[in-house]
């Protein structure tokens, strides 16, 4: 059983998962300024992975934009007195920046599969799907899933515990930058809210 998985993509970062012990997981997230590390008990995730889709919107616009005063600017005849003679320059900037963004929008749209929180669903473990290949990607994702479940089995929690235990994993990995406030605050409600009813 795999019990670490390296991924790199592109402008966008590195992920390095690797269990501690049977019972924690050391998750390392790099990108361009950001460095993250935390740790997670494999007993407060659900074992069931999700997918989730990353549509880079902005750099769509981008692109669109750009690709529109690309056309403007090799079908216009007229701007050439607007822009004194320098409608070649313009036109050849439009078009750097209009290839950049499409580039940008091939490489930061991804599916991602995501581990989320028991209770409150919160994202905890993101993964670029199927990298650095198939084969050690589901093994590592497999292992993740039984060591979960087999963790949850054995301790054999109560559901005040469960969440008690779910709020500190998701209380340290905010502290450690891996969610955000907004996240965190929805997740606490969340389990306060079944700790109260």
């Amino acid at each position: 059983m795999n019990l670490e998985l390296k991924q790199k993509k592109l402008f966008a970062g590195e992920r390095q998962f690797r269990f501690k012990d049977k019972t924690t997981l050391n998750v390392i997230s790099k990108k361009l300024k950001k460095h993250n590390e935390y740790l997670i008990d494999v007993v407060a995730l659900e074992p069931k992975v999700k997918g989730n889709f990353i549509f880079a919107k902005k750099t769509l616009v981008s692109f669109i934009v750009f690709l529109n005063i690309s056309l403007v600017l090799h079908f216009t005849s007229g701007l050439d007195f607007l822009l004194a003679g320098n409608k070649d320059w313009y036109l050849a900037g439009a078009i750097i920046i209009c290839l950049i963004s499409l580039i940008s929008f091939l490489v930061l749209t991804q599916y991602e599969q995501v581990f989320v929180a028991r209770h409150s669903k919160v994202p905890l473990v993101r993964f670029y799907n199927g990298l650095p290949n198939k084969k050690e990607y589901k093994n590592f994702i497999k292992a993740m899933q039984q060591k979960s479940q087999q963790r949850f089995d054995h301790l054999k929690l109560n559901m005040q515990q469960q969440r008690a235990g779910e709020l500190k994993t998701i209380r340290r990995v905010y502290e450690q930058g891996g969610i955000t406030a907004e996240q965190y605050d929805n997740a606490k409600n969340t389990l306060l809210k079944f700790s109260d009813g």
